[in-house]
């Protein structure tokens, strides 16, 4: 485990203490979440190393990286929620760019990468995961990198996506420089999260299932998040949620409460309720997709 005395976002020393969390996925451990009084990122605190944390993923019941048919309902409600958000992902980035080259960081198993490679786009794609790098290579026929490829990398993008993985990320501060330079002038960046301000995240406290520690360091509150991002220089141009999340969020968050696998019929009313409720009040959607552009030389 490492601690951290500076916030990972802003380099703040000002922390306090958030709550603690259970790792429901894999250890059942606790994990304390600190908030910084500065910028407001929330973070895991103290956190497994970057070498040490490849334990807190393994488990079938972490889609992204495994195509494997975990069991339960509700992983067969996120598989079929994941073929329909491919069809509006791909919508989303052709209504913001004409087809041009995109790079796609932390791919999991290729299934985004790989389909949007299939619509004309010239596809560039990184996992750190080994075995889901070479799963996307395989069956989507990626071009599939390293992130020692990505510090590296001198190529700009039209087009960059970051779907829920932002919050992975332990070299955060570094990850923000690499996303302007990585960036073509007048090229668009896409960063999907969980929003801890959303109203099932305040419903739910430490049981909400997004906050998913150790695995997920980060939470972003939106304005700060936004700032952040402008600071590399782009500029905000929509934030829209994404519409699934609050009952996959909800199903899994009551699945905590009850110890196993009740509370299905009550996850989903609440999370038709928290669906409805974010259609009423921006910034508050269980998941929110942040889209910027990258501000032209001048």
């Amino acid at each position: 485990m490492e601690k951290l005395t500076a916030c990972p976002a802003c380099g703040s020393g000002q922390l306090q203490a958030l709550m603690s969390c259970q790792d429901y996925t894999v250890s059942q451990e606790l994990f304390n979440i600190d908030s910084c009084l500065d910028c407001g990122l929330e973070f895991t605190n103290p956190r497994p190393s970057a070498s040490g944390i490849g334990y807190y993923y393994e488990s079938k019941d972490y889609i992204s990286h495994t195509d494997e048919e975990a069991p339960g309902l509700v992983n067969a409600i996120y598989r079929e929620v994941r073929k329909l958000t491919l069809k509006q992902k791909r919508a989303l980035i052709e209504r913001l760019s004409p087809i041009d080259t995109l790079l796609d960081i932390g791919c999991g198993t290729g299934t985004f990468a790989g389909n949007m490679q299939k619509a004309g786009w010239q596809v560039s794609a990184v996992e750190p995961d080994r075995e889901a790098a070479g799963r996307a290579a395989l069956q989507h026929d990626l071009k599939v990198y390293s992130e020692a490829w990505l510090e590296k990398c001198t190529e700009t993008f039209q087009v960059v996506t970051m779907w829920h993985v932002l919050e992975h990320v332990h070299a955060l501060k570094q990850r923000f420089a690499e996303l302007g330079r990585l960036v073509k002038p007048g090229g668009i960046l896409v960063i999907a999260v969980p929003n801890p301000y959303s109203q099932d995240a305040k419903h739910y406290g430490a049981q909400w299932a997004a906050r998913d520690v150790p695995r997920h360091l980060y939470h972003f509150p939106p304005a700060m998040l936004r700032k952040r991002v402008e600071a590399e220089g782009f500029e905000v141009v929509a934030t829209k949620n994404m519409h699934f999340d609050p009952f996959y969020i909800s199903l899994l968050s009551e699945k905590y409460r009850s110890g196993g696998g009740g509370g299905l019929l009550l996850g989903f009313t609440k999370g038709f309720w928290f669906w409805i409720k974010s259609l009423l009040t921006a910034d508050t959607g269980s998941s929110q997709i942040y889209i910027f552009r990258k501000k032209p030389f001048v």
